[in-house]
């Protein structure tokens, strides 16, 4: 064997070697889950990795061969987690939380998000205008979006009264029973939900909504949007065999397309 054969037998064998490392080193990465947080706000977001965006995401996912992880995080804190990139990914936000946080979405709504107002079937209060809320307490959740107009209400008074932690909702419900406040502020799909898995459905009442509903995404941090992309890609593949439809279907939820679409 002469010298130049031996050296291109070695050249061919580490190539080789190199691109079986490399492939390797490729599928390691594209299997490293993807960690994703939202807290609890069912049936979007439910416990034990349920609720619909929950599920759309896990499957999109799937589709694509990339493993997702999903916590519980108190939502103000997994924005900024999200946007200081040690989350990949936070489960339904606004376009202000996009905005705010610096994320990115690829432009796909899972869903939209009213702005309703709760009070406890004893107390006569109707919400019409931002003005009735200058005569009441009212509960929010820390981080949420309520669209500009709530917004600047909200940072101008001292009559709101916010929670936080992993179920702010669940708190802000058993506030309003007791008390602590007059109005709780929220989504009407998701106050629901929480009151009849707390029983207390029939100890509140439904008292106006204000504005249009607001578009919810899964917002990426900006070192992930080939993340996001994949989850796009997913999710098309989920409309085409059907699976997305019977996820919606499982929790009695219209497309999410239609910002009409808000009660199940």
């Amino acid at each position: 064997m002469t010298l130049n054969t031996a050296l291109t037998k070695l050249f061919a064998c580490t190539t080789a070697c190199l691109l079986c490392l490399s492939s390797l080193w490729s599928a390691s990465l594209s299997a490293k889950p993807l960690l994703i947080a939202s807290d609890i706000w069912c049936p979007y977001v439910c416990e034990g990795q349920t609720g619909y965006v929950t599920e759309l995401t896990k499957r999109a996912f799937a589709e694509m061969d990339q493993p997702v992880h999903f916590i519980a995080v108190p939502f103000n804190r997994a924005l900024k987690e999200v946007q200081h990139g040690n989350i990949d990914a936070i489960l339904a936000v606004t376009p202000e939380h996009v905005s705010q946080f610096n994320l990115y979405t690829d432009e796909v709504v899972v869903g939209y998000a009213s702005k309703d107002f709760y009070t406890t079937t004893g107390f006569a209060w109707q919400f019409n205008q931002l003005e009735d809320l200058d005569n009441v307490q009212v509960g929010i959740i820390r981080g949420y979006d309520y669209g500009e107009r709530l917004n600047d209400k909200i940072a101008n008074s001292n009559r709101f009264y916010i929670a936080t932690g992993n179920q702010p909702l669940t708190m802000n419900l058993k506030r309003l029973i007791k008390g602590r406040f007059h109005v709780m502020l929220g989504n009407k799909v998701v106050i629901q939900n929480t009151a009849e898995k707390l029983a207390l459905d029939d100890k509140i009442r439904f008292a106006g909504t204000f504005g249009e509903p607001l578009p919810l995404y899964v917002g990426f941090n900006q070192g992930a949007t080939k993340a996001a992309k994949m989850f796009n890609q997913g999710l098309t593949k989920l409309k085409k065999t059907g699976e997305y439809q019977q996820i919606l279907d499982k929790y009695n939820i219209e497309h999410p397309a239609d910002p009409l679409a808000l009660t199940p």
